[in-house]
């Protein structure tokens, strides 16, 4: 299912179509019809079509060109919504079944036609999850890729409280001919590289999509990536970063070398700059959103947030509104992830409020799951950044539930 059925058909004689595939995130292979395919871009109306059988769909390239100024939208039932940026075309895209559980998380891997080999591993107490060990603790390689476009997909059916889970990509393509000379540099060109991409999901939404960041220099077995990790209380906790392996495959034990090699490299830190004009125009969309949510239209609300953190992914405070959005919205894995990052990312004067409420509506979409001793700790949590009798009486709550 690799490249399906693209055609270079001429359109008006001026522009050829765009073509792209979709496939299921974790059934090896599997085709999604009836996809509904829409392109976008600024000031101009937007076009759709659907993918057939074969989980293609094909049409005049969008707006004269198949670049980054066109978004692309996948939206099919029982299936998290996809939004990326182009170009799209002769790309296969996976698609995520929806997530039941508050803490399930799926990762998806995928890239382009070249290299033809990468992996997805996951790594936490007691598990390695990659191609060789395919099963763990509540946790599993659903989908293997080795020709190229993917996807690799790793479910985690039900985090574990107080455990540090990493997640990391390796190339393993890069030991073979196709992307090195005789000296062992690089062949494959850096655009290639550039279209790696992990995809996160929870419950019914895309959360963050990670982008594969240069190789620096100097780094002549720069195979691993790792776009991030979720820390002992379930936030996730962007690095982004790329480490040379120490060709690890010379070793007997290669899930537990690429460990050992991570946990030597974890200190290295990557930071995206972030100018003063993204920063002015982050502030003026997250604005927007908040008109939205006051109007109560908490899903255009959520999609301004969005785009908010993607110009400034530094924002405790936008983050902190996505999760009142999510939670009106009635997504509440996601709601709990947005508050995590308000928490993590909280700073200034205002820190401890932002950590106390967002520990507190945490604890409130725990308690209505019952999920008691969950939501016991996250209370607690929320009293630890401000006494509030709100709180206490929550705390008392959750103690005679448990009792």
């Amino acid at each position: 299912m690799k490249k399906l059925l693209f055609t270079m058909s001429i359109v008006l004689g001026l522009y050829a179509d765009t073509s792209v595939s979709v496939l299921d995130a974790t059934i090896k292979d599997k085709a999604i019809g009836g996809v509904e395919v829409t392109f976008q871009k600024e000031g101009q109306s937007s076009i759709k079509t659907k993918t057939d059988s074969k989980g293609v769909a094909t049409l005049p390239t969008p707006f004269g060109d198949d670049s980054a100024n066109v978004i692309m939208i996948l939206k099919k039932d029982g299936y998290a919504s996809m939004a990326v940026k182009c170009p799209c075309d002769g790309f296969v895209y996976a698609m995520s079944p929806v997530l039941e559980n508050l803490d399930s998380l799926r990762v998806v891997l995928q890239w382009d036609d070249q290299p033809k080999d990468m992996d997805l591993h996951a790594y936490f107490e007691g598990s390695h999850i990659f191609f060789r060990q395919k099963d763990g603790d509540a946790a599993n390689l659903d989908v293997d890729d080795t020709d190229g476009f993917g996807p690799e997909t790793i479910t985690i059916k039900k985090r574990k409280n107080g455990q540090k889970y990493v997640f990391f990509v390796h190339n393993f393509s890069s030991w073979a001919k196709e992307i090195r000379d005789g000296g062992g540099k690089y062949t494959l060109p850096l655009d290639k590289l550039k279209n790696v991409k992990v995809y996160v999901y929870i419950g019914s939404s895309l959360v963050r999509t990670y982008n594969m960041p240069q190789i620096p220099n100097g780094l002549q077995n720069a195979r691993i990536w790792v776009p991030f990790y979720i820390d002992e209380e379930g936030k996730i906790i962007d690095k982004n970063i790329i480490i040379d392996d120490d060709d690890p495959r010379a070793g007997d034990n290669f899930g537990p070398d690429l460990e050992k090699i991570i946990a030597k490299n974890f200190n290295l830190t990557y930071k995206r700059t972030i100018s003063q004009a993204d920063k002015k125009r982050a502030k003026a969309i997250n604005n927007e959103g908040e008109r939205a949510y006051h109007a109560k239209d908490y899903e255009r609300a959520i999609s301004l947030y969005m785009d908010s953190i993607e110009l400034n992914p530094n924002d405790g405070q936008t983050y902190s509104n996505l999760g009142l959005a999510y939670q009106k919205a009635g997504k509440l894995a996601e709601a709990n992830w947005a508050n995590r990052k308000a928490i993590e990312l909280a700073s200034g004067a205002n820190a401890n409020v932002i950590k106390a409420s967002s520990y507190y509506n945490i604890a409130r979409i725990y308690e209505q799951k019952g999920e008691y001793e969950n939501a016991l700790q996250n209370f607690q949590n929320a009293q630890a950044h401000k006494q509030n009798e709100v709180y206490t009486n929550a705390i008392k709550r959750m103690e005679e539930k448990l009792h």
